[in-house]
Formats: C-alpha cells, structure tokens, sequence
C-alpha cells in the first residue's frame, strides 16, 4: 500500500466504523423496551367494558421477560377514570427497563357508579391480572399498586387483607385481591375525621362519589348520618391490621387539597398494627407526585422500600 492510499484507507474505515456503530444505535433505540397488550376488559357490567393495559418488558434479544413483579398504576383523578393509560409513575420510575411488569387500571367513574363501585373495580383488576398472571408471565405473588390522590385512596383499599376487606365482590374470586405492597400519594384514608375537621375544605368529589350534597357534613342535616356512616364504611384506615400489605406514604406539607393529617393518621395506624410501613413528607411538597422530590430520590425510597 502505498503513502499516499494509506490515509484514504484510514479515513474509510473510520467512516464505515462511523456508519455501523449509527446504525447499531439507531437499532437499539428503535428497540421496543415491553410488549403492549391495549384494551384488555377485566370486568364487565351490563353492557359496560372496564379495561387495563397491559405493559411487559422484553430482554435485549425481543424476548418477555417472565417471573418478576406486577407493579399497577391506577388511572384516576378525583375518582374519576377513562380509558387506561400509559402505567403512570411506573414509566416514569423506569420500571419497565428495570424488568418489572407493568399494569395500567381504569375503573368506573363516580358521575357512573358512587361508592364502592371504584373500590369494588380495581379489586377486581388484582383479582384478573393475578388469575392471568402464568399467561403473561409475572409473579402473581409480587404485586404492587400506585395511585395519587384518589388514586392513593384507591390504593390503600388494595392493600386490606381479602377476609377484612368489603370491597371483594364479582368473578375470580378464587385469587386473592389484596397486592403486597402499597404506595400511597397523599390519598384520603379517613373520611370520617375529614368530614368532622375540613368539610369545608373537602373538595365535591369526595361528596358526590359518597352520593350526598356538601350540606350533608352539617350535623343538622337530614344527609347526615349518611354521610358519616359512609365515611367510616369507605375509609381504608378502619380495615387496617397485621395482615394489610406494607405501605409507603408520600405527601407534601404544603398540600393544600387533602390535610397532611390524613396521611399522618394512616401511618400511625399501620403502625400499631405492627405493618411495615414509612411516611416521607416531602417540605413545600404540594397536591402532585413531582413536587415530592427528584426521579433518583423517589425511585430510590420506592424500590428500597419494594424490596423486590
């Protein structure tokens, strides 16, 4: 080879080093990190469909990846859902590149169904993604739920054991519907000290999904007792005991829509039931996960807290 081809050599093989190692890049990013299965109806009523998504990761050959974790966001606001998203804080937390399964759950909406139906409908998301869990290859014994706000409310009813629960209800009724961990943002837990401490505060929701007008908090009012015997029989803090699921709580103390206390309450509860439990109250923390703390911060007391 003579000096004066050798530098076009170099610059060649250079340029073609160049163009594999953009092409095997651009394969790696056009790589699907899960398989989506959209639109699974997991329970029915009448002729209405309520429906999960379904997200599982895969290895780097495309292959699923099977026998770990389930862990499920539930889709809602103010107790009101639509159609199932995207697996909400758990994408955002990397679970799916970290090898979990992830399940995103709708329920019926309270301008359609009032207490308990919401409580009643992810119950039996757990039920069917536990029966279904050897065809989708998760650990039906590694379940975790996340919600916020409503969803946190939610969540917390997911983690009463099966015999305590009253939310049970409906088909596959021969798995458990209690998962094994619970990860709480600032959802209510106890309805009843709500209503008797910030009935002012508490936003309509709370009383059109318990199927009274505000007025009802007034003691005077005929809606009264109602409201409060609704407030106990829905409040996830009175069916704790020693076998409710291991929870972390989240919340801010500059939360403005539900008091610091209620999450304050629940955490003292699971703790004289001797449940494994932890509270971390985030300072200027408000009504929304990302004013909780960094994506490292809260991904590390999480999945520390997950164990899995």
């Amino acid at each position: 080879m003579t000096a004066s081809r050798f530098p076009r050599f170099i610059a060649s093989a250079a340029l073609f080093v160049l163009v594999a190692l953009a092409a095997s890049v651009a394969l790696a990013q056009d790589k699907p990190e899960c398989q989506e299965i959209r639109d699974i109806v997991y329970k029915t009523v009448g002729d209405r469909e309520i429906k999960l998504n379904l997200f599982i990761p895969l290895n780097e050959n495309g292959e699923m990846i099977k026998g770990e974790p389930l862990l499920i966001w539930l889709d809602t606001g103010c107790w009101y859902s639509g159609e199932p998203g995207d697996g909400g804080i758990w994408r955002h937390l990397d679970a799916l590149k970290k090898g979990f399964a992830v399940a995103s759950v709708s329920h019926r909406p309270i301008s359609e169904a009032i207490f308990p139906a919401p409580m009643e409908d992810v119950r039996a998301a757990v039920r069917f993604l536990r029966k279904h869990a050897s065809d989708y290859g998760y650990d039906p014994e590694r379940f975790a739920v996340c919600g916020a706000s409503s969803g946190g409310h939610l969540s917390l009813t997911l983690g009463i054991s099966d015999e305590k629960t009253i939310f049970n209800v409906g088909d596959n009724l021969d798995v458990s519907g209690q998962v094994q961990r619970v990860v709480d943002f600032f959802g209510p837990a106890d309805f009843e000290v709500a209503f008797q401490r910030f009935a002012d505060q508490s936003i309509d929701c709370i009383y059109i999904a318990n199927g009274v007008p505000r007025s009802a908090a007034k003691p005077d009012d005929p809606n009264h007792a109602k409201l409060m015997d609704n407030a106990r029989k829905y409040s996830p803090i009175n069916y704790v005991d020693a076998n409710f699921a291991p929870t972390i709580i989240l919340q801010g103390n500059d939360d403005t829509i539900v008091p610091l206390s209620q999450s304050a309450l629940m955490y003292e509860r699971l703790k004289i039931d001797g449940v494994r439990s932890q509270f971390i109250v985030s300072d200027g923390g408000v009504h929304d996960p990302s004013s909780l703390g960094s994506k490292i911060f809260m991904s590390r007391e999480i999945y520390e807290f997950l164990g899995w």
